[in-house]
């Protein structure tokens, strides 16, 4: 092509100078940021010593990073990654399927998976996993939470709460509950109130802020 010729195809398609400009090549070539959270749950039993979780979490695009502390167990930690998988507009469904290991006061391998679904103002999250111990496979333990929860207008979220855990001594199999949660971004903050009306009632307080 003559050099003459390029004034006149800018002329004709002024679009084409635009989609080579050095800004829009360096913002198609611009990687994911990393986004991260940390969450803390202090849980307050009558008839057993207190104890303080954490979670960390970092997610860039669909890889998912998780650390936990007495989460499986006491004084246990444990390190996951896995993907992020969401699709839906009006209905959304979002998961996380996750490996990982805890090391501590117990060692073991863990297959996990966090899910959400929502619906205008409804919506239901759970995470579950499974840990077979290396020590002892009479440790191998199921572990559920579920919360169905209702937002009736930001900044406001309630709901049922259950739970299955084997990191303090319960007569229950399943423990059940209220909860409420004030979201205010970056923070979350949220009270759980489990087997009112029972010997074996305990309260969960969290807070966790989106860096």
């Amino acid at each position: 092509m003559s050099l003459r010729m390029l004034p006149l195809l800018l002329l004709i398609f002024p679009s084409a100078a635009f989609s080579l400009s050095p800004d829009s090549l360096g913002a198609a070539a611009s990687p994911t940021p990393m986004e991260f959270s940390v969450a803390g749950y202090y849980y307050a039993f009558p008839a057993d010593d207190d104890l303080v979780m954490a979670v960390a979490r970092a997610d860039r695009g669909t890889l998912h990073l998780e650390a936990r502390y007495n989460y499986e167990d006491r004084r246990t930690a444990s390190v996951f990654a896995g993907w992020n998988f969401a699709a839906g507009e009006t209905f959304t469904i979002e998961l996380t399927p996750m490996a990982g290991i805890a090391f501590g006061n117990t060692r073991g391998i863990i297959p996990a998976l966090e899910m959400s679904l929502g619906y205008g103002p409804l919506d239901l999250y759970a995470e579950g996993e499974y840990l077979f111990d290396l020590r002892d496979k009479e440790g191998n333990f199921a572990y559920t939470w579920l919360e169905l929860g209702f937002t009736p207008a930001d900044p406001l979220r309630a709901g049922l709460v259950a739970q299955r855990t084997r990191i303090f001594q319960s007569p229950l199999e399943v423990d059940r509950g209220l909860f409420a949660q004030f979201i205010h971004e970056p923070a979350t903050v949220s009270v759980y109130a489990f087997n009112l009306f029972t010997e074996s009632w305990f309260l969960t307080i969290g807070f966790e802020i989106s860096l």
